[in-house]
């Protein structure tokens, strides 16, 4: 890829998460991973240039289409500080035009929607966790469903809204979780069957020929007792926590070679399946079955500097720059039309 004019566009999250309390953690995350993006970006020699995504469209508009850009590295995550709004950024750079990093409007919405995604892998044959969609209009029930379950919110993403009281026993911890997720989120709640087992997540980078990164583990054996076997918001965000502190990750995971297979089938058949593009990372539990849940897919997932992806990619050879580097070229490539065939020499 030869250097080009790449603009960054992101988006802060809301000042407040949900229960009205401050959000300390998400501002810091935001700029952190713009700081770094940019200066990687500016280490192989491409002009960058940064925009917030805050105003009303129209000058919006203007202002990436005067910035000159040859590619947009799109790290808005949010819009307005609505998570559910993030394809609407994608869907609006598709409308113009302009070539950008990551997954489609499309595949950010569904992959958003836990329930969609679960169907979607179901329907093609890929192992998830058997799961009900709870909303305030329609109750479901778990008649269905074996305990323990785990409640989350249907369209958050970052583990928010699961805390240590997101994993229940009994009809009554469920209903009362519910209803929170209800009354917090103001969306549906996923109600899923726990896996018990090993966490790991593998990240992927590609198009046409994708690039399996070395699987990663959340290593839950040294968490205090009493305290659920998940990576919840505690565990990704609150630094000194005992879930932070005590959810260790480790990459490369050991595998056997056997599992290790299943586990990379499972992910790569999950991002093709949802036509995830340039970079992602697959969440999944290892049962004690053997089994490899997905349990989500992460279309343009964390790539701040101590986040998973970069991790498996340090893993699999690539320095920081190296990466941001990879998924830049991969949007790059992937924008160029086809060349044409050479031309036959005419027979004499």
């Amino acid at each position: 890829m030869t250097t080009q004019t790449i603009l960054i566009l992101y988006s802060l999250p809301h000042p407040f998460l949900p229960d009205g309390s401050v959000d300390v953690f998400g501002p810091k995350s935001v700029m952190a991973r713009l700081q770094a993006v940019k200066e990687a970006l500016l280490s192989l020699g491409h002009s960058v240039k940064a925009m917030e995504m805050k105003e009303e469209l129209s000058p919006m508009v203007g202002k990436i289409l005067r910035s000159g850009a040859d590619l947009i590295f799109n790290l808005c995550e949010e819009f307005y500080g609505q998570s559910r709004l993030e394809m609407n950024i994608a869907a609006l750079l598709e409308l113009l035009n302009i070539p950008f990093t990551g997954s489609s409007a499309l595949v950010l919405g569904l992959s958003q929607d836990k329930g969609k995604t679960k169907s979607i892998l179901a329907h093609y044959g890929v192992p998830t966790p058997a799961y009900r969609v709870w909303s305030r209009e329609e109750p479901g029930s778990a008649s269905q469903l074996r305990f323990p379950l785990i409640v989350k919110p249907l369209w958050e993403d970052a583990s928010l809204g699961i805390g240590n009281d997101a994993l229940v026993s009994g009809p009554d911890a469920l209903r009362r979780q519910v209803e929170k997720i209800h009354r917090i989120h103001h969306q549906p709640a996923l109600v899923e069957e726990y896996i018990d087992g090993r966490e790991l997540n593998v990240s992927i980078l590609g198009n046409k020929d994708p690039e399996l990164l070395p699987i990663s583990e959340i290593d839950f054996s040294t968490l205090p007792p009493g305290l659920p076997k998940i990576c919840g918001y505690e565990a990704k965000w609150v630094e000194h926590s005992p879930e932070f502190d005590h959810t260790v990750p480790l990459c490369p995971a050991s595998l056997p070679r056997g599992v290790e297979k299943k586990v990379r089938e499972a992910a790569l058949r999950s991002y093709q399946m949802m036509d995830c593009r340039d970079y992602a990372r697959v969440d999944i539990r290892l049962g004690l079955d053997g089994i490899p849940y997905v349990l989500e897919i992460n279309a343009n997932p964390d790539i701040s500097p101590d986040a998973g992806m970069p991790r498996s990619a340090k893993a699999a050879g690539y320095d920081y720059t190296g990466l941001i580097g990879r998924i830049a070229e991969l949007a790059w490539v992937r924008n160029q039309p086809p060349e044409d065939p050479p031309e036959e020499s005419p027979h004499e």
